[in-house]
């Protein structure tokens, strides 16, 4: 029985002046190939990341600023959506305490909404309300960790995301080259360790194996990908494999940005700038390590982010320089990755998110 690919909302998030639509609701539909836009609304300058709240009626929009109304620092925006067209409607803005958030996300129960601030170096917990609105900030922290060797891009800690799991909050310093680790406590956050990477990687982005005691991390600087197992108990994070997201043949400059598993835990996809590419990893279920599957080009340049659908069977990609959204068809069997097209023309896409 073949199944029908994916139908749903697909939220876009885009770098642009608080004039221009940086936000905006699509609809994609797997089987045609297609994604049309719906709503678009210009609330947020610089809206270029998302997370939508657990229950599917909220979506958040990080504004990546230096400053929000004259007050140090980005902001936050909270938005109702609609549950019969998915459409938006500003509900209220919290500032994020700290310049150029670049990374939100919510933990499993919807009650704590996180904020990376890689300008300001700094990582914030807000609280979300009952009605999905947000409350100020609970929670503010920096650690002062050893640089990395980096002069041009770790001059100083640089906060690039944040992401609970389980018990734990995790936030990776592309500046300080680690991963530190929180436990939520009363709102606040309490630190706990460090995972490290390779001197001048520059970590960027974690994901977390659903059903594996792994961690996988996209290193920035050095483009490479590190493994790292996961202790239930505190958290704590053994680096075990670090290996290449470029080809083995590449002598150029690229710059690592996005990582994703497969919703069946066995592919790990990230994307390259400069390379302009998707790599495929296949992941070991029993140790977790890595092996490099694919290096395909992912049909634009400076792919910022992707998302796959929640079946598994596709793939999409925002190409910031170009200015468009592609399709990938993603084989279930062998990870790999085959290019159906552009899918829409759209101002400096940089995140991708699925409705509910």
């Amino acid at each position: 029985m073949t199944r029908k690919p994916f139908e749903g909302l697909v939220y876009i998030g885009s770098y642009g002046t608080a004039e221009e639509a940086t936000v905006r609701v699509a609809r994609f539909d797997g089987a045609a190939g297609t994604l049309t836009i719906e709503q678009e609304l210009s609330s947020a300058e610089n809206a270029s990341f998302l997370a939508l709240h657990p229950s599917g009626e909220r979506l958040y929009a990080v504004s990546e600023t230096a400053e929000t109304d004259g007050a140090a620092g980005g902001s936050v925006i909270a938005y109702a959506v609609d549950p019969a067209t998915g459409k938006l409607t500003l509900v209220n803005r919290e500032l994020t305490h700290g310049a150029h958030p670049c990374y939100v996300s919510t933990d499993a129960a919807g009650q704590s909404l996180y904020i990376a601030n890689y300008t300001g170096g700094n990582a914030a917990r807000l609280p979300i309300q009952k009605d999905g609105s947000l409350a100020p900030n609970t929670a503010l922290v920096r650690e002062q960790a050893e640089l990395g060797p980096n002069a041009a891009r770790q001059e100083a800690p640089h906060a690039h995301a944040i992401v609970s799991n389980g018990d734990f909050v995790y936030v990776t310093d592309l500046g300080t080259d680690s991963i530190h680790i929180y436990k939520e406590e009363n709102g606040g956050l309490s630190y706990l360790s460090a995972g490290k990477t390779p001197a001048g990687a520059g970590p960027r982005h974690i994901e977390f194996h659903a059903e594996l005691p792994y961690a996988y991390v996209i290193n920035e600087l050095d483009s490479t990908v590190t493994v790292f197992e996961v202790d239930g108990s505190n958290g704590h994070l053994t680096a075990i494999q670090t290996i290449s997201a470029l080809p083995s043949d590449f002598t150029g400059k690229s710059d690592a940005a996005d990582i994703h598993l497969s919703p069946s835990g066995r592919f790990l996809y990230t994307s390259n700038r400069g390379h302009d590419s998707i790599a495929v990893f296949a992941v070991d279920q029993q140790t977790g390590l890595l092996t490099g599957v694919q290096y395909e080009p992912c049909g634009g340049q400076t792919p910022r982010n992707f998302a796959i659908t929640p079946d598994g069977s596709q793939l999409l990609v925002a190409h910031q320089t170009t200015g468009s959204i592609s399709l990938f068809a993603i084989d279930e069997e062998s990870g790999k990755i085959t290019l159906h097209g552009k899918l829409l023309d759209v101002q400096s896409p940089v995140c991708i998110r699925f409705g509910k």
